[in-house]
């Protein structure tokens, strides 16, 4: 029994001991897991208190890029900003190239007339003394309020008359300007570096400015106005060709005889060279003498050659140019029994409206965008832009009205690149460069259009397709050679002044107006943000 009783207290004894160890162990645990947990919370504190620093001098460097934006829209003043609440420090750079990714290399100032892009580099700092920079990069347009636009004002190669009759002034700079299909422009025409080439009963109402040559290759051709020629002029009076006013040109003046029609010229005839009247034309000017060749003499073209390519250089547009915030369904309207529908949309009364494609899956490739328009009664603006690398179909086939005033629809197929070529802005088509491999973008019209409703159709890659209708509001490409009215359908393109702020300013249609040359003011101011990056 008392063996049994020392062997029970040496038991318990042993049993305590492995109670305390295990109490031991446990508190070692617990003291192990409360460490890390009150690290873990600490280190979650510290981090969040350095976030929210690093946010604080993030929010501080955009204040003070927008502060820098408000002062250029305001006049721009000054080109150094800087703040306490927020803390930041802000600087105008500006540069005449092509665009930047930041601020290094580029010198403090603010935008002039040659300016091409904006970069505003702004520091904040944070309450610890953490800070951001970022680069914030814009284009700095600069346009004039009533920017020539018309039937079109950028060809690549030139101009050949595809419609019936077009009204508006054309403006071909760069090419030449050829009528083969008995088509009538009511306007002026001005060739800034090709020739003119009229045949088949072709039109002018207005007068002609071209650098090169002026000559008729068949029958029936018929200026209203005068012929302005840096080169020579030759014309035959087969179908009874006729000028209405002057010709004065540096080349010699041929006006032949071919058939027995009379030919008239109704002003006077002046150039620096020879010039040769055949017996079937009757000169009947009012200056002594009506035809006369002067040394040196030297045409004098209004408004100058200068000015118009000035004027009308090529606008870049695409999504970054300020057309607006875009509708949050624009890549379902792609679809097929979209909910709501594109003509739904732009049936119901509201702002204007814009259709974004460069985002959205355009189909098998991503290779083209589609826009089909039926029967529409227009009841807002609405503008359809297409990246770069898809091409752009457009097919309006119903009739077109607008609910109420006149409303605008604009197709605009992105330009890929605002880089400069030869020191200007130029067309740069992305869906396979401005070579060979470039596809043309679709234009098919076959409705009706009544004149309350404006189409401008905007392409850097030229335009295909057949104008079966007549329609009214801006064509601007770098090529329509390939558009055409099929059959001998009698088709009309009126040109008429388009706006859309702050994407471009008024595009016109006439270089001179009853007052004389419409040169309008000239309109500078930032753009929207194309580029920023954090250093």
């Amino acid at each position: 029994m008392l063996v049994i009783d020392r062997i029970f207290r040496r038991t318990r004894r042993d049993d305590e001991g492995a109670v305390l160890i295990t109490v031991v162990v446990v508190m070692l645990v617990g003291f192990i897991v409360a460490s890390v947990v009150a690290a873990s919370v600490l280190f979650t504190i510290q981090a969040n208190a350095h976030n929210r620093s690093q946010t604080q001098s993030f929010v501080a460097a955009e204040s003070g890029r927008d502060v820098a934006v408000a002062a250029i829209a305001a006049g721009c003043t000054g080109t150094s900003f800087s703040g306490t609440d927020p803390q930041y420090t802000s600087t105008i750079y500006t540069t005449s190239g092509n665009q930047p990714s930041s601020a290094v290399g580029l010198t403090p100032g603010c935008p002039t007339s040659s300016t091409r892009f904006i970069v505003i580099r702004s520091t904040g700092t944070g309450t610890d003394g953490s800070t951001s920079t970022i680069d914030s990069v814009y284009p700095w347009q600069v346009t004039y309020s009533q920017q020539p636009g018309g039937v079109v004002t950028y060809f690549s190669g030139g101009f050949q008359a595809g419609l019936s009759h077009y009204t508006g002034d054309l403006v071909l700079r760069d090419g030449s300007f050829h009528c083969n299909n008995a088509a009538t422009l009511t306007g002026d025409l001005y060739v800034l570096t090709g020739d003119v080439d009229l045949s088949s009963s072709c039109v002018v109402e207005g007068d002609v400015w071209s650098d090169g040559y002026v000559k008729n290759g068949s029958s029936a051709a018929k200026i209203t106005g005068s012929i302005t020629s840096n080169s020579y002029v030759s014309l035959s009076s087969n179908g009874a060709t006729s000028v209405g006013k002057d010709i004065n040109a540096i080349g010699q003046v041929t006006l032949s005889n071919q058939g027995n029609d009379a030919a008239t010229v109704g002003g006077n005839v002046t150039s620096r060279n020879t010039i040769t009247v055949g017996s079937n034309w009757t000169v009947s000017g009012t200056g002594t003498p009506n035809v006369q060749t002067v040394p040196g003499f030297t045409p004098t073209f209004e408004p100058t050659l200068d000015w118009l390519k000035a004027a009308t250089k090529w606008i870049d547009l695409s999504n970054a140019s300020g057309f607006g915030t875009s509708y949050s369904g624009t890549c379902n309207v792609l679809k097929n029994n979209a909910n709501p529908s594109l003509t739904t949309l732009l049936q119901t009364a509201g702002s204007k409206i814009v259709f974004d494609f460069t985002g959205c899956s355009t189909g098998p490739g991503q290779s083209s965008v589609d826009i089909a328009l039926g029967n529409v009664n227009l009841a807002r603006d609405a503008v359809f832009i297409v990246k770069p690398g898809a091409t752009m179909n457009v097919n309006l086939s119903g009739t077109l009205t607008s609910a109420s005033g006149t409303r605008q629809l604009l197709f605009i197929h992105s330009d890929e690149s605002t880089a400069y070529r030869n020191g200007e802005p130029a067309p740069d088509c992305g869906n396979g460069g401005n070579g060979a491999g470039m596809k043309p973008d679709g234009f098919d019209v076959s409705g009706t259009h009544t004149g309350d409703v404006r189409i401008m159709v905007y392409s850097p890659c030229g335009l295909t397709g057949n104008v079966n209708s007549s329609f009214s509001g801006q064509l601007y490409t770098n090529d329509s050679t390939k558009l055409k009215s099929t059959g001998n359908i009698q088709t009309a393109y009126t040109c008429q002044p388009m706006s859309w702020s702050p994407a471009f300013d008024q595009l016109g249609c006439k270089i001179k107006g009853s007052g004389g040359v419409a040169t309008g003011t000239l309109v500078q101011r930032i753009g929207s943000l194309l580029y920023q990056t954090e250093l």
